[in-house]
């Protein structure tokens, strides 16, 4: 007997999909109640909430469409984002309507969950009555066969164990073991052996999510920087049961945070930590599977597969995005925004639909990311439409001897004699900037427009007089700079080289675009996110206000392909220059080289090489020494205990601890300055774990867009204070 495919529960017939979605219903309501009157399933529950809350929404908005046959990973990842389309939106209504109907607490587990029920009925009705034509066979479910599979699956656990091991026993060995793995899977599909092209989406899924949760699950506390203010406005709505959209700040007007994490937190019964910690890096790693989807369907598997091992490799992708919620699911409407405008076989409207929806979507995730695709898709489109327009505007003999009798690289191919499909239309950008502004200017009293004013304003200022100024432009600080030691250097140079690349692979596919089959949109947007790369070495602020390394990750969702594109490039030109061999029989050997370069960069990227040989070692997971944004037990405790003073006196923490306190009451600290005799008195002094033990204190100052840390005694701050608190891993201190 076949099995029907539940990742493509979408090509069912009505008759089975009906009956198999009640029996899921029912299953998961079952639990919810079980658990409710004291009878509680390991797993259950947030098992069946999560798939619950994340694909089964999504699945009825795809059969509503009558969206059939997209193959199963289109499937689970359309899923995956509609559904998570119609929670926030869920959310953002029944926070709006609730309240006049004199209920004041929409975000509370009863209301929300008789809510989200009704809502997938509704989907329900649509998807079987739009619908009611599918019949037939169901798809069944094809399994690899290859002893790949489990060896893949393995790898998250390995980092869910290891994590374990280390914060419990300080024991690393299985964080080494599950890097080099890695390491070795980039190898195997580099040298076409082990690893068969089949088993490529599971791998990238698998090692991606290793990759998230060796560093996510390190400590019991969200670790990091801006994450522990999104757990802050995270618990400002599940503590009163509402969303305050008139909170100030940039990142209350995401519901990412505001409306994502409250609903997963409420019906799947998880503190909000474990939210952050355990089911968004399982969102998150839908990011690079989409991404290699998309390269896939334009060139082929071998190469989708190294541009995402390069793309992932990057540190920023599992340390800097861990603390960055609501960026991570904006890259993933981003995914899929990418993965609907290559698709030239999609029904024009329902690829609208869906561009507009994860447009939206991506909007009110993340500001930053939203501007900067958002900026992107108009030159993008002038790319495109000033080529296609000229040439339909002069006679054929001249706009042929003008293009030096070849078409122009942006320029579409006629299929069959039809116009081209076009994907990036003017009608979709105005649409995009309408949104975002109409979201931006109301919600959270307009400070994510208000932000990025006042880059543009501060850039514009300073653009003709601080450019290529290392203390204005961080992208050219961080090239100008000193490296710590030879590891290091050849680090950068590794990491330099990498961007030579993409540059070679993007001439490379301008001059011969008929061979890699990139598709013009892809392309027109790629240049741009060049341009932007550029722009972060030698533009003053820009880079800054995301952060470099932020800035170079956003761009390699579209640049990473061409990385391995102008490798193959340049492998084809030197080997064409020694006129003893030819170039087309060592096709294998550039993927082979590619994949060995681009593991000598994810050793350097994850800090499995500096952790052995123990040269100023960066990596989050394996260093349990050094001073990061990494908190136990005892120093949450402590901050606990301080913000449960209840009182609004100023609170003094270092540079590191900062993050810490900002999860908790973002008012009321300071950062300790480097003269100890402008501590203001009746003021709090909070040390952490790393404060006591090394009796230190990290000062940072701030020179233009560079900031600068420095290590200084503690002894001299705590002179005239009182240790009021102290649990031998965090303490206070009272002036």
């Amino acid at each position: 007997m076949r099995l029907p495919n539940p990742f493509r529960m979408n090509d069912w017939n009505n008759k089975t999909f009906f009956w198999v979605f009640q029996a899921i219903q029912i299953v998961f309501l079952g639990v919810v109640c079980l658990d409710l009157v004291g009878y509680y399933i390991p797993i259950a529950r947030e098992a069946l909430a999560f798939l619950y809350l994340t694909f089964i929404p999504g699945v009825l908005v795809l059969k509503a469409l009558r969206l059939h046959d997209l193959g199963t990973i289109e499937t689970v990842l359309y899923s995956a984002g509609l559904s998570l389309v119609v929670v926030m939106l869920t959310g953002l209504t029944a926070n709006f309507v609730y309240p006049l109907l004199g209920y004041t607490r929409p975000f509370s587990f009863a209301i929300l969950l008789l809510t989200l029920v009704a809502v997938v009925q509704v989907l329900l009705y649509l998807a079987l009555t739009r619908d009611k034509g599918r019949t037939g066979e169901s798809p069944g479910l094809a399994v690899p066969s290859s002893p790949a599979v489990p060896f893949l699956m393995l790898l998250p656990f390995l980092a869910i164990i290891g994590t374990y091991l280390r914060d419990n026993y300080h024991m690393v060995t299985l964080l080494f073991l599950l890097l080099v793995l890695i390491a070795v899977i980039g190898l195997a599909v580099g040298f076409d052996r082990l690893i068969p092209k089949s088993c490529y989406g599971l791998g990238i899924y698998t090692i991606a999510l290793s990759l998230l949760y060796h560093t996510s699950l390190i400590s019991e506390y969200v670790w990091g920087y801006d994450i522990h203010h999104e757990l802050h406005l995270a618990n400002g709505v599940l503590i009163p049961g509402l969303w305050d959209m008139t909170i100030p700040y940039n990142t209350n007007g995401m519901l990412s945070v505001v409306a994502l994490v409250p609903i997963y937190s409420l019906i799947c019964d998880l503190d909000p930590v474990w939210i952050f910690k355990i089911v968004y890096p399982l969102l998150f790693a839908l990011v690079p599977l989409g991404l290699y989807r998309a390269v896939e369907k334009q060139t082929d598997a071998r190469i989708g597969f190294l541009s995402i091992f390069f793309f992932f490799s990057f540190f920023t992708f599992y340390t800097e995005m861990i603390s960055l919620a609501r960026q991570q699911i904006a890259e993933l409407f981003l995914a899929l925004t990418v993965l609907a405008m290559i698709d030239k076989t999609m029904d024009r409207g329902k690829r609208a639909f869906l561009m507009i929806a994860f447009a939206f979507a991506m909007i009110v995730s993340h500001y930053g990311l939203s501007y900067i695709y958002l900026f992107s898709l108009v030159p993008a489109w002038l790319l495109l439409a000033v080529p296609e327009r000229l040439y339909s505007w002069l006679p054929e003999r001249l706009a042929r001897g003008i293009s030096l009798m070849r078409p122009d690289p942006l320029v579409p191919a006629r299929t069959g004699g039809r116009a081209p499909v076009r994907t990036l239309v003017l009608p979709y950008i105005l649409i995009f900037a309408a949104l975002t502004y109409l979201w931006y200017s109301t919600v959270a009293e307009g400070t994510a427009l208000a932000t990025v004013t006042g880059i543009g304003d501060k850039i514009w200022n300073t653009l003709f007089t601080d450019s290529f100024n290392p203390t204005t432009a961080q992208g050219m600080h961080i090239l100008t700079s000193q490296s710590t030691t030879l590891l290091h250097g050849l680090a950068k140079v590794v990491h330099i080289a990498t961007q030579g690349l993409i540059a070679v692979g993007l001439l490379a596919t301008l001059a011969r675009r008929e061979r890699w089959r990139i598709e013009p949109e892809y392309l027109a947007v790629s240049l741009v996110f060049l341009l932007i790369n550029v722009a972060g070495i030698v533009v003053p602020f820009f880079a800054s206000s995301l952060n470099t390394s932020r800035l170079y990750h956003i761009t390699l969702i579209f640049l990473a392909p061409f990385a391995i594109i102008g490798g193959i490039a340049l492998y084809e030109r030197l080997t064409g220059w020694i006129h003893a061999i030819r170039a087309a029989p060592f096709m294998g050997t550039a993927y082979q080289a590619l994949a060995a370069f681009f593991v000598v960069f994810f050793l350097f990227n994850s800090g499995l090489l500096y952790q052995v040989m123990d040269d100023n070692p960066t990596s989050m997971a394996l260093d349990t020494a050094g001073d990061k944004p990494v908190f136990n037990g005892r120093e949450v405790q402590g901050a606990v205990w301080l913000f449960s003073e209840g009182n609004e006196r100023p609170i003094y923490v270092d540079g590191t601890r900062w993050w810490l306190l900002l999860g908790f009451n973002p008012g009321s600290q300071r950062y300790v300055p480097a003269n100890a005799s402008l501590l203001e008195p009746n003021s709090y002094l909070y040390f952490g774990t790393y404060n006591l033990m090394r009796e230190s204190i990290r000062i940072e100052t701030q020179a233009h867009a560079v900031t600068t840390a420095t290590y200084t005694d503690a002894e001299r701050f705590i002179r005239d204070h009182h240790r009021i608190y102290d649990n031998a891993g965090s303490a206070v201190y009272y002036r």
